[in-house]
Parts: C-alpha cells; sequence; structure tokens
C-alpha cells in the first residue's frame, strides 16, 4: 500500500513539467514546460531503490484547444511493465496555460493504477491545482499543491490526502541521460500522504526540469535519505 500511495504521484505530478524542443505556437499560450504540438512523445524510465528498472511511461500529445488567453492540452499516457514491456494501465487528462502559469488539475495527480484497485466504487477528488510559472528563477518558491481522494468501499469511506509542501526552486545544474544534455532547474519539495486508515508517509523529492525537455531527472528519497526511486528521461520525439 506504501508504494501504492507514491505511485500516484510518481507517475502523474511529472506531468506538469513535461516538455519538448520545437517553436510554441502563439496561439497556445503555452509554458515552455510542456509539449505543444500533437503528436509530440516522450518516454520516461522508473528505477526502484537496487536502481533496477521497474516500469515505464509514455505520454503523447492528443489533442490542443485554445480559447482566449487559456489553453488546454489533452494528454495520453500508457505505464508499461519494466520486465514484460507490456501496457499496465493507460488515461487521458488535461493540462491547462494561461499565459503566465501552468496548471495540473488534482484528479489527474491520482495513478490510473490507483483508480484500478477502487474499479466499480464510488469516490469524490477534490484539491488544488498544482501550478509552475512560466519564468523560473533560483531561489524561487512555488504554490503548494494538494489534493484528496475519498472512496466508499463496502460502506467503509477511506481518504487519502496528499499534499506537495515547501516547493522551492533550488539551483541550476547540468543533467546528462540517454536523451542528451539538459541545462536543468531543481525542484524540491516535500510530500506528505496520509490515509484514514493511519498509513502516513513523508518523502523527499528532487526534479530536474529543462526548457524545450520538460522533466529530465526525478528522486523521491525516505526522511533518512534513503533513495526509493529515480525516474530518468530516456527519449522524447
Amino acid at each position: 500500500m506504501k508504494n501504492l500511495l507514491y505511485t500516484c504521484l510518481s507517475y502523474k505530478v511529472v506531468l506538469l513539467f513535461i516538455g519538448f524542443t520545437g517553436t510554441l505556437n502563439a496561439q497556445n499560450n503555452c509554458s515552455q514546460f510542456y509539449p505543444s504540438e500533437i503528436g509530440k512523445t516522450m518516454i520516461l524510465h522508473h528505477y526502484n531503490h537496487k536502481n533496477k528498472l521497474s516500469s515505464k511511461t509514455a505520454y503523447s500529445v492528443a489533442n490542443i484547444n485554445s480559447s482566449g488567453s487559456k489553453t488546454e492540452i489533452t494528454m495520453n499516457m500508457d505505464l508499461i511493465d519494466g520486465k514484460r514491456n507490456n501496457s499496465i494501465s493507460k488515461a487521458e487528462f488535461k493540462i491547462t496555460c494561461d499565459g503566465e502559469t501552468t496548471y495540473l488539475d488534482p484528479e489527474s495527480i491520482i495513478s490510473p493504477q490507483l483508480f484500478s484497485q477502487y474499479e466499480g466504487m464510488e469516490y469524490t477528488i477534490d484539491g488544488t491545482d498544482i501550478s509552475i510559472p512560466n519564468l523560473l528563477t533560483v531561489g524561487q518558491e512555488l504554490p503548494d499543491g494538494q489534493v484528496t481522494m475519498s472512496v466508499n468501499v463496502g460502506g467503509m469511506g477511506i481518504t487519502m490526502d496528499i499534499k506537495l509542501l515547501n516547493r522551492t526552486v533550488t539551483a541550476k545544474e547540468n543533467i546528462r541521460t540517454n536523451a542528451g544534455s539538459f541545462d536543468c532547474y531543481l525542484i524540491e519539495y516535500t510530500n506528505e500522504t496520509k490515509m484514514s486508515m493511519g498509513i502516513r508517509q513523508t518523502l523527499a523529492v528532487k526534479q530536474w526540469i529543462a526548457k524545450d525537455a520538460g522533466l529530465v531527472k526525478q528522486e523521491t528519497r525516505k526522511q533518512n535519505g534513503k533513495l526509493m526511486t529515480k525516474s530518468i528521461l530516456e527519449q522524447y520525439n
């Protein structure tokens, strides 16, 4: 269950920072940290604490809709098993931008894997958007994010609350992956998750994001500093 709690952010919050090379369409009012062309794709590889490949996530831009000062981008996501290389789950979600800030709605934070656990059950999702300004600077503090999911399981209510706290741009660093070499902004924050059944977890997260390329690397560690998982940009085109 604890791994599942982390999963609900591991594969979704990173979507806020997805980006691709290419010129931004002026009608899209887009951030530099997510895709702006239909058909663009990227693949992230996810590794466990033993540095073994556990899964992959493939993202693609399905549709872009601009109206006035706002742009809505529809993304497809395919979560793939790292050993068998078969699809585990698929989802569709939306990212919006108003020309100054990019927003990820609360429901899109929840992983398809978590939804599959409660298939056929009644649930509600509420919270605040996760946001990032179109311009970043070292030392900049970003708004916190929060989402609450309540599920009715056989007449028993289960509530899960996830908070992204103290989000701060802490440095600029160069990161090299199989996808290339990237000049990145490093964003650090605390992920606090608790459930009504008494499960609590506090994690330290680091995300390296680059203009045009978006999320390049992510590390999640326990409070004692031990690595839990990491994600690496493997390719984008």
